[in-house]
Formats: structure tokens, sequence, C-alpha cells
């Protein structure tokens, strides 16, 4: 007789439902990742797509508009990672404040109000919104554009000026400089920086050009007598008068520094005195990098307005020069943090402590490797 159930055959038939499914759910797999990857390079063919129409617009510059978005995408990061650790360590985890703390902390808020600003730019030049939605952005990135730079010159000027202090005139500045001092300098620049900046609303507009695509335009298109005066002003009163200043505090501080006798006894006092001396060299470099390019170059824009030197056939190229050097502004609020390090001598400790942790280490892997070979 033939049994009706074959134990062998069963066993072969499930293995191969077995296999089958498994073939299943191996190309349900390979589908759902050939998918999510087709997915990605949608996305990234979108984005570049919107970003070589955005770039199209200069014809004569797109490299300055490619590396405008690479800095925005440094920056974005570095910046926010750099300035909210800052932020939080000089409001939260100091137990008593001083004067120095006090200007880090609001150079931080003022990195912070410009490099918040950026997400928003990337959006508004790749979505191109309606027009007055973009208008709106293009006043608000104006203020906190100000704020930025001139509130960070301000406050790296006060910071100058602190280590100058407290290095040239240690025991005499006692009797008229304190954290109270410190804090009045901070609300007098935030109180100046807001009442500067509420011009800028009155003559910062958006403009739509071809193939939909909107921009904020300021120095280049706006009434000339305001950009004139606005420039001279913030210029002299802004730029020159506090790199000076800063410049000042550097020599007087390199005099005193260089006037210390250099004996055995006093060189604790040297290696303290060149704290403030790393700290005020950090700070114009900062300055010197970050804002000089983009203050000659709306100085350039208003001598050619003057010798009537802009025209159709260069406006793209200077209102992609001018993104371009606003750009390098927000390079600011990545250096910065190299200020908060150099001003933390909790942190300059624990990185002294690894260092000589990791020296100990192989000085020891060395000398095992020594007694091997002997």
């Amino acid at each position: 007789m033939i049994p009706l159930y074959n134990s062998n055959k069963s066993h072969t038939a499930e293995g191969d439902n077995s296999h089958f499914l498994d073939t299943l759910v191996t190309l349900r797999d390979y589908r759902d990742c050939k998918l999510k990857k087709a997915l990605g390079e949608e996305v990234l063919l979108e984005f570049l797509n919107r970003s070589t129409v955005f770039c199209s617009q200069f014809e004569n510059g797109r490299w300055y508009c490619y590396i405008l978005l690479v800095l925005f995408t440094f920056a974005l990061p570095v910046g926010i990672l750099g300035n909210i650790a800052a932020i939080i360590n000089y409001s939260c985890f100091r137990k008593t404040s001083s004067t120095s703390n006090i200007f880090l902390l609001n150079l931080a808020l003022c990195d912070s109000a410009w490099i918040l600003t950026l997400p928003f730019t990337l959006y508004f030049t790749f979505q191109r919104p309606h027009l007055k939605g973009i208008q709106i952005f293009c006043q608000f990135k104006k203020i906190s554009f100000n704020i930025n730079i001139y509130g960070s010159i301000l406050f790296l000027t006060l910071i100058s000026f602190d280590r100058y202090v407290g290095t040239v005139h240690p025991i005499s500045s006692l009797r008229w400089w304190d954290v109270g001092k410190a804090k009045l300098c901070s609300i007098c620049t935030w109180v100046t920086l807001v009442l500067a900046s509420i011009p800028d609303l009155f003559v910062t507009f958006a403009i739509q050009r071809e193939e939909n695509i909107s921009v904020c335009m300021d120095h280049i298109q706006g009434p000339f007598i305001y950009v004139k005066t606005i420039t001279i002003i913030r210029t002299i009163i802004g730029f020159l008068l506090p790199f000076s200043v800063m410049l000042a505090c550097y020599i007087k501080t390199v005099r005193v520094l260089r006037g210390l006798p250099r004996g055995r006894t006093h060189r604790g006092a040297q290696r303290a005195g060149g704290k403030p001396l790393r700290l005020i060299t950090a700070a114009i470099l900062v300055f010197a990098v970050s804002f000089m390019p983009y203050h000659v170059m709306i100085v350039t824009l208003v001598f050619m307005r003057i010798n009537n030197q802009v025209t159709p056939s260069n406006t793209n190229v200077l209102y992609a020069s001018y993104e371009f050097f606003e750009a390098i502004c927000s390079v600011s609020s990545c250096l910065d943090p190299v200020l908060y390090i150099l001003a933390s001598e909790q942190f300059q400790r624990k990185l002294l402590a690894l260092k000589r942790d990791r020296y100990r280490k192989l000085c020891c892997r060395a000398n095992r490797r020594v007694g091997v070979i002997g």
C-alpha cells in the first residue's frame, strides 16, 4: 500500500517553503533598501538642483555662491554646539561670575543671534517662498546680522580691555572696575545694538528675479544717502575705533609683560601674564579674519556708487561678493569658541592633565620595550 502521508516529502516541501519565504524577505529588504537609496538620491538631487538654480543667478561668480553654502553648512553645527556649550557653561556652571565671564557670555549670545538664522537662510534660499514672507525674513536677518557683527566687535573689545586692565592695572582697577561695571557695559552695549539696528527695517527689502528667485537687498540698491551715512558711521565707530582700542590694549600689555624681570622668582608672574596676552591676540585675530573683509567690501561698494560704477552688468557679481563676505562674518561664530577655551582655566588644566597622562603612558611603554631588549 502507498502511504497516505510521506514524511520525507513533507519535510522537503517545508524546507522549500521556508527557503522561498526567506527569498521573499530578502527581496523585500533589497527593494526597501533600493527605494530608500533612490529616495535619498532624489532628495540629494533636489537639493543640488535647487542650489544650482539659486547659484545660476550669479553668472560670473558662481563659486562665490557655492563657497557661501559650504560656509553656512560648516558654521551651523560648529557654531551652534560651541556657543550653546559656552552659554550653558557661563550661565549655569559658574558659581562666581567675573568680568571676563560676563563678556564671554554676551559674546556667545551675539553669535547665537546670527547662527540661529542660518537654518532659515537655507530654507528661504531653496524653498523660494512668497515675496512677502521673505521680506519679513530679510529684515529679521539684517537685524540679527548687525547684532552679531557689531555686538561681537564691541564685546571682543571689552574682553581685550578687561584683560588689559587686569594685567597693567591689577591693583588700581579694583577701585573702579568690577562685575557691576561689566554688567552695566553689557546692558549699554545691547541697548546700542538694538537702537542702531532699527533704521535697517526701513531700507532692507526683498526683490524677485527670474525663475521666482527672491533675494535680500540692502547696501547695493538701497537709498544712497542712508547707505553712505550709515556705512561711514558704522565703519568708524563700529569697526575702526574698537580695532584701535584692541591694538592699544595689546601694545600696552606687551610692554608691561616685557618689562617684567626674567629671573626665576618672576617666572610665575610671566606665565600668569601670558594668559591675557594669548586671549587678546586671539581676539584680534578673530576680529581681523571675520570682520575686516566685510567692512572693506561695504566701503568699496560706497565708493563705487559715488563714482557711478555700479551697473546692471556687475550687480550680480557685487551681490554675490557682498553675500560671500557677509558669510565670512559667520566664521567668527566658529572661532569664538577658541576664546572660550583660552579663557577657561579649568579646561586648560584638564587638557594639560590629559597630555601629561598620555606622555606618561608613552614613557612607560618605552621603558618596557627597553627592559625587554635588555
